[in-house]
């Protein structure tokens, strides 16, 4: 069984050994400050954004994939290249069942880096090269009358975020969702996931 160390309030999971990562991102150093005051350094940091493929549905004329799968680090529909704008998850009320414990096959779970992140200002919505990034912080605003139920509502935040970039210039968005997104990394101890949700401020050096 894996490790696990419990920094503050997260749960951080720490795998021993090293994953291969590209040759690209082994220079490159994240310091990360969380919400509840943690300070970590990472190497080889990247953002892995997460998502769920539902099986193929068999009809009476063979297999059929009415829009059976999701769309990995996408929202809305459409194709992507790891954007960080959510996770949806599509189908036919069968296969969507399945998801959710209905039977049938699993639905396939994965990951993959992501390469950009998008932010929203006055519904403007802008993608950023995650290699052009320099620090990426984050702000949270509670969501008052929250409809989430009492037990969970406490944690309902809105977020919005800065972005400086690598040639100095800074890029405000009001609203950001980065969906199912973890930074990923290496410590002294082996390898660190921290939910987006959970990150104050992160600083890339290259």
């Amino acid at each position: 069984m894996n490790p696990r160390i419990l920094i503050g309030s997260l749960a951080v999971v720490v795998v021993l050994g090293t994953a291969a990562l590209p040759a690209a991102a082994q220079d490159v150093t994240a310091e990360v400050k969380t919400w509840s005051g943690q300070s970590l350094r990472l190497s080889r940091p990247s953002l892995e954004v997460f998502y769920t493929i539902l099986p193929k549905e068999e009809g009476p004329g063979g297999p059929q994939v009415p829009g059976a799968g999701s769309t990995p680090g996408a929202m809305g529909g459409g194709a992507s290249s790891g954007t960080l704008i959510g996770t949806e998850v599509k189908g036919s009320v069968q296969n969507l069942s399945r998801l959710f414990g209905g039977g049938g096959p699993e639905p396939l779970q994965g990951n993959r880096q992501a390469e950009t992140v998008s932010i929203r200002q006055a519904g403007v919505e802008r993608r950023i090269p995650v290699d052009t990034i320099r620090d990426l912080a984050f702000k949270r605003e509670q969501v008052s009358n929250s409809t989430l139920p009492p037990y969970i509502a406490p944690t309902h935040f809105r977020y919005a975020a800065s972005v400086l970039l690598n040639d100095g210039s800074r890029v405000e968005g009001d609203y950001v969702n980065l969906g199912t997104v973890i930074l990923r990394g290496l410590s002294p101890e082996g390898r660190v996931d921290i939910p987006w949700q959970d990150i104050e401020v992160v600083r890339f050096s290259r």
